[in-house]
């Protein structure tokens, strides 16, 4: 199958990507600007804000699955993205004759305050909205938060010699496990909104954070931060952390031991001394 997967640079991107080789798919990615290629991996060129290059693009492709994204807080912005994507995207598939195009969305995304979390929500619907009209097979694969949650948050929230961590429950996921969940979907009779993917263990994203601050070599203090009313309420109704209907294997401790060992393979390349991390 020849695979188009918007969004591939990414960090997502970069793991489904690797999956969809392995699988022995042909992975095209999309890209706004030319850029160096992994082995096995076509970069194509094209803006899914404008449309334009997208015709090319998608040329001879089976699927898409789009992983794009945008950084902000702002809803008008990120609706104005997602929505417009959405319909690029799916326009040129109806043209080019694609069949399948899977989207990666959020679990709780349609409870949870935010407004990133509303702009996905129209997106999921921009996205029906427009795969009935050019005869697109579509689905919705709503994941839950990445285990890789706890570093961001660990590099985006520090303030001065400490950390910021909000205590959200979360039923974390490996980006391994969202990848495989993704090309199954692809494979698979199901369309519209596929079953829910959480992480095999419920977990807190401050405590998260605390562990993957133990493997640094000098870990900041990492301390809680202050939900506003709505998002607490949301928290406590565990909105980011359901059950669900499907489950990746790969556990947080899984993941931690994997940022230890390229912690220690890139100092040994940098000819940097191992420096030994307590845990807690």
């Amino acid at each position: 199958m020849i695979i188009m997967i918007a969004g591939g640079t990414g960090l997502a991107g970069r793991a489904l990507t690797q999956r969809a080789v392995s699988a022995g798919h042909q992975v095209r990615v999309l890209s706004r600007r030319p850029a160096p290629a992994a082995s096995g991996v076509e970069v194509v060129v094209g803006d899914l804000a404008t449309g334009c290059g997208l015709a090319s693009a998608l040329d001879s492709v089976d699927a898409v699955i789009d992983l794009s994204n945008i950084v902000t807080r702002s809803y008008r912005i990120a609706e104005r993205f997602f929505t417009a994507a959405t319909r690029n995207l799916i326009a040129a598939e109806g043209a080019a004759g694609v069949s399948r195009h899977a989207l990666l969305s959020i679990v709780g995304v349609d409870a949870f305050p935010g407004g990133y979390y509303r702009a996905k929500v129209a997106q999921e619907q921009a996205l029906a909205a427009a795969a009935g009209s050019a005869d697109v097979q579509h689905i919705v694969a709503r994941v839950a938060q990445f285990h890789d949650f706890a570093a961001q948050t660990y590099r985006s929230f520090r303030f001065g010699p400490v950390v910021l961590a909000p205590p959200l429950h979360l039923r974390p996921v490996h980006l391994d496990d969202v990848a495989d969940h993704l090309l199954r979907l692809l494979t698979s009779e199901q369309h519209g909104r596929a079953d829910d993917l959480t992480g095999p263990q419920p977990l807190n994203l401050l405590d998260m954070t605390r562990r993957y601050a133990n493997t640094q070599p000098r870990p900041a203090p990492v301390l809680a931060l202050p939900l506003p009313p709505a998002t607490r309420r949301a928290n406590e109704a565990r909105v980011l952390a359901p059950a669900g209907q499907a489950h990746g294997a790969r556990t947080f401790d899984h993941w931690l031991q994997q940022q230890r060992q390229t912690a220690s393979s890139t100092n040994l390349r940098a000819g940097l001394p191992h420096r030994h991390v307590t845990r807690r």
